[in-house]
């Protein structure tokens, strides 16, 4: 069963090994970045950009996903952005 969870500043999402399956960045007036690492101090593994007030960009990792064991750690940047994803 998948989980949403919707963050709107800087840390970790879940904690604990986790799956993304999914991840949506919505911008509000800023342009909006969001890196996501395996734990705060892992390596970025993805990252999305989102122009200001632009659509919202949307990754997919499709049936597999991603594990993140560590912990799923978001970077949101951008005034008002926020993400939600879809983990198992």
């Amino acid at each position: 069963m998948a989980n949403l969870r919707r963050v709107t500043a800087t840390g970790n999402v879940v904690t604990g090994p986790v799956v993304l399956r999914s991840v949506m960045l919505t911008p509000a007036a800023a342009v909006s970045t969001l890196e996501l690492r395996d734990g705060s101090g892992g390596a970025i593994v993805l990252t999305l950009q989102a122009a200001a007030s632009g659509s919202s960009s949307v990754w997919s990792a499709g049936k597999a996903g991603v594990l993140f064991s560590s912990a799923l750690h978001a970077t949101l940047s951008g005034a008002g952005a926020a993400a939600s994803f879809e983990c198992s």
